[in-house]
């Protein structure tokens, strides 16, 4: 490892297994698009996406400050169909 490397912080996981995820998403006459807030402070863009209850709870406010900070609607959809695309593997071997 560099000292350019970005830092990791893995803890263990807490959720046996996703099966839904919540997403909260914008729309205007263009689209949709999804939503973003400096959850981690200033500078940073956090998507408001979650996988359990509470942490959709946390969300919240940060969905109605954007809505009101944007002027657009901010509508929370919940995606319930899992595929999973790739594996990536911890020792670096080929994606499956």
């Amino acid at each position: 490892m560099s000292d350019d490397d970005p830092e990791v912080h893995s803890p263990p996981n807490e959720l046996r297994r996703i099966d839904e995820v919540w997403a909260f998403i914008s729309s205007d006459e263009t689209g949709e698009g999804l939503c973003a807030g400096p959850l981690m402070g200033p500078g940073t863009l956090i998507p408001l996406v979650a996988a359990d209850e509470v942490r959709l709870q946390s969300l919240l406010p940060w969905a109605r400050w954007i809505a009101q900070a944007s002027g657009k609607p901010v509508k929370l959809v919940k995606l319930t169909h899992r595929e999973e695309v790739m594996e990536i593997s911890p020792d670096g071997g080929p994606m499956q």
